[in-house]
């Protein structure tokens, strides 16, 4: 055998250096290559030497690139044409692709696997098509030969017995070596004739399939409705695909060439067809719609099914009034592993990359690959608040930034590589038009930004997101420190009685932190229930209470409980109860002396398990409380239900009972129904005389506010306790 001969490559460009490296490249890699310096040089070229790919710059003289691109389409449409251009503006690749490109390349290319990869597959894909034309062609050819044996064969039938005889025997023949599957039937009814050939398609025998309805072989009747209503209109169809049910009820998609016999709907109504199995055709076709949208190294989708789909949530964000976000990643100083190392430990490198990125993902956010080192992650639905939704993506972007410090191993060399990460948020509120092009070009300038800042960090796009986010972020890390350091403690604000007769106290955490100062609870307890951070905080909460209490009780001072407070998310841990037996028996605190306030909207969250844990609770000896009773949704059936002792009526009830008679109204409302239910309850946020007086006249025993005495420390407290608060204090 011959030696196969090389691909040809026509490199037209106005740049000598750009087509000497180009020539030097491919030549390394068993390709021939022929120049242009210009668009009609190279046309002449192209007349003279018909190479099997071109690659065409669009700025040059004499004649631009699209002229060139538009000739050669028209003259000859299945050369693939690779434009390879210096000029990054998205009209040109449009106007490039419409005008004949196949592929659309930046230079300089910085990496020229992306060169040797783009012309590797658009040959393939010429090759493809060459193929799929050729064979269609063959196969039309085919049909209308065998039809037409066939044919004359029937034909021949009516002239003469002797004629019939070997009319049937050149049909046999015919008929038991088709390659493809002959098949006779009445149109909308059952099959005449079927060639043996079928058994190798869906494993029926002849026998099996004569007489039976048509629906047994292709089960899906739209196809057949299309097939008849096709067949009506033009009396004959080519390649027509339709699935075809093999023996073990398995679809075969086939392609099938059809006409009415005697070529006239009106002149019977028995069909004859061939039938080819086009399940390796599907296949091929299936791998080039993969190429066509993912990036074949990483397999992640590529800048088109990312763009797809950006464009597809900034919709639904829009719609539905939530927020997303577009993390854009470049990996810091990859181009020194692949020159040093080589591109196959880069290559490497960029899948293990690609699987650190998606492990964890949720199914609705996408990891891509757009080229080189770059990946963009794509995150939806962060919730409606930009705030939180801010937040959530530098968390994003830290776990991906952390995930990708860590080292690589490849090939036996460990490997250190860092982000630089931009975040773009959307939609944005002042502009309704933007698109999703527009955010990707926003996420990639942040990312320039983090590499200008020193690379290895993260940078939003927008100031005010970057600022709010980085202080939140700053805050959190902080807080994880907070207990160690001890800038966490605990102030008390006693409960009362009418009188000003001190019977218990709430413990309220405070956080002095040493440079910012105080930070309110109301800043920084949202931030640790988001992060977790309140387990450890709670546990510590509980802890120190209760060795508040036991150094009370050892010190004689009198308090018939001390309240404290619990979070939905410490609450709901399987093993919450266990871990405050634990904690009661280390600090020897009475549990009876302990009351947990859990908020009203935790007890209707999965009832079952609030009144089993509540139960729990209670046969420790604990006393238990809802707190800012009245602003939830708490059915009279579930409190009922629950082993309360207490019903605390939030503040924002007390606040104004004097001026608002719907809060009056409710307030009276709670404390009857406290009555009722055997439950002491609690005013908290009392400020003035005549709110007090109100609440006492209306049945309520025991109160906490600024009246009385605002949160203290404990020194501070058992200072109070000690000498009381006087009724003219109150």
């Amino acid at each position: 055998m011959g030696r196969q001969k090389n691909p040809l490559i026509l490199t037209i460009d106005d740049e000598e250096q750009i087509r000497n490296s180009f020539r030097l490249f491919l030549e390394d890699h068993d390709f021939d290559v022929v120049e242009a310096k210009n668009g009609r040089e190279g046309l002449d070229v192209f007349r003279r030497r018909k190479p099997d790919l071109v690659l065409c710059d669009l700025r040059m003289p004499e004649m631009n690139g699209l002229e060139v691109l538009q000739t050669i389409k028209a003259e000859s449409p299945d050369t693939p044409i690779v434009v390879v251009s210096g000029t990054g503006i998205i009209g040109d690749a449009i106007e490039a692709i419409r005008r004949g490109a196949w592929n659309y390349l930046l230079k300089p290319i910085q990496d020229m696997s992306v060169l040797l990869h783009a012309i590797n597959q658009e040959l393939e894909r010429a090759r493809l098509i060459i193929e799929n034309r050729a064979y269609q062609e063959h196969l039309e050819e085919e049909v209308t030969r065998r039809t037409a044996a066939l044919q004359k064969a029937i034909n021949e039938l009516n002239d003469s017995h002797f004629k019939l005889r070997k009319s049937e025997e050149t049909y046999r023949s015919i008929f038991e070596n088709l390659q493809d599957v002959y098949i006779e039937f009445v149109s909308h009814d059952v099959i005449l004739e079927i060639s043996s050939s079928i058994s190798q398609i869906s494993s029926f025998k002849r026998e099996e399939l004569l007489g039976t309805k048509i629906e047994s072989l292709f089960p899906r009747h739209e196809e057949r409705d299309k097939l008849f209503q096709q067949l009506d209109q033009k009396d004959h169809i080519r390649d027509f695909e339709i699935h075809l049910r093999d023996k073990n009820n398995q679809e075969i998609p086939c392609s099938l060439n059809a006409s009415y016999q005697g070529g006239e709907r009106q002149n019977a109504d028995k069909v004859c067809a061939t039938l080819r199995d086009i399940t390796e055709r599907k296949q091929a076709e299936a791998h080039i719609e993969y190429l066509a949208y993912y990036d074949p190294l990483t397999e992640l989708p590529n800048r088109r099914l990312l763009l797809n789909r950006l464009e597809q949530n900034i919709s639904r964000a829009r719609r539905y009034g939530h927020y997303g976000a577009m993390l854009f990643l470049d990996l810091d100083r990859f181009k020194n592993i692949n020159d040093s190392l080589g591109h196959l430990i880069g290559d490497n490198l960029l899948k293990q990359v690609a699987e650190r990125l998606t492990a964890d993902m949720r199914a609705e956010d996408t990891a891509s690959r757009l080229g080189g080192d770059e990946f963009v992650f794509l995150l939806s639905d962060l919730g409606k608040d930009s705030g939180t939704a801010a937040v959530a993506a530098q968390h994003k972007a830290e776990m991906i930034k952390d995930r990708l410090t860590a080292p690589f191993v490849v090939q036996e060399n460990v490997l250190h590589i860092t982000p630089s990460i931009g975040v773009a948020m959307f939609p944005s509120a002042s502009d309704a038009n933007e698109t999703g092009s527009d955010i990707l070009r926003y996420a990639d300038t942040a990312m320039y930004q983090a590499k200008d800042d020193g690379r290895d960090t993260i940078r939003f796009f927008l100031p005010s997101m970057q600022t709010a986010a980085d202080y939140r972020l700053a805050l959190e890390k902080e807080l994880r420190h907070a207990i160690e350091r001890n800038e966490l403690s605990l102030y008390f604000q006693p409960q009362v009685d009418y009188h000003g007769n001190i019977l218990g106290a709430e413990a309220l955490i405070r956080w002095i932190h040493p440079t910012k100062g105080f930070i309110s609870p109301d800043v920084f307890i949202p931030i640790a229930e988001a992060s977790g951070l309140i387990l450890s905080i709670g546990e510590w909460v509980l802890r120190t209470a209760c060795q508040h209490l036991k150094k009370w009780n050892h010190q004689g001072l009198g308090l018939t409980h001390l309240a404290i407070n619990v979070s939905p998310r410490q609450f709901r841990q399987p093993e919450f109860v266990d871990q405050v037996e634990s904690i009661l028996k280390e600090t020897g605190a009475d549990p009876t002396m302990v009351c947990f306030e859990i908020t009203e909207g935790l007890v209707i969250d999965n009832i079952v398990d609030t009144i089993n844990k509540m139960q729990g609770l209670k046969k420790l000896g604990l006393q238990l409380s809802i707190d800012d009773f009245g602003t939830g949704y708490s059915s009279l059936t579930y409190l009922k239900k629950m082993p309360l002792d207490i019903l605390k009526i939030d503040q924002s009830f007390v606040r104004d009972i004097e001026t608002d008679a719907n809060d009056a109204a409710i307030v009276a409302t709670i404390i009857a129904m406290a009555e009722h239910l055997y439950l002491k309850v609690i005013a908290e946020g009392v400020e003035t005389r005549s709110e007090l007086d109100f609440l006492k006249q209306n049945g309520c025993a025991i109160f906490q506010g600024y009246l009385f005495s605002k949160p203290l420390p404990d020194l501070q407290f058992i200072e109070l306790l000690q000498k009381g608060i006087s009724p003219t204090d109150s």
